[in-house]
C-alpha cells in the first residue's frame, strides 16, 4: 500500500513541475493530446508580405471586377 501512495505522490509532482514549467516557459498543456489550433493561431501573419507581392492594384487587370464596378 505503501507504493500506491508514493506512485500517487510523484505523479502529483510529477503535474505540478508540469504546470510550472508551462507557466515559465509560455506552453500551452495538452493533457489529452488532442489536436490544437494553439500553434496556427500563434504564427505571424503574413498579410503585408503578399501586399508586397503585388505593388499595383490588382483589381485593374481583372475584367470581372471592373465590368461590376462599371455596373454598379
Amino acid at each position: 500500500m505503501a507504493s500506491g501512495s508514493l506512485k500517487s505522490i510523484l505523479a502529483a509532482a510529477v503535474q505540478g513541475v508540469t504546470e510550472a514549467r508551462a507557466r515559465i516557459f509560455g506552453h500551452v498543456l495538452n493533457p489529452t493530446g488532442k489536436r490544437s489550433t494553439h500553434k496556427l493561431l500563434r504564427k505571424k501573419l503574413i498579410g503585408e508580405k503578399v501586399v508586397q507581392w503585388y505593388p499595383y492594384d490588382i483589381q485593374r487587370d481583372d475584367p470581372l471586377v471592373m465590368a461590376q464596378q462599371e455596373q454598379e
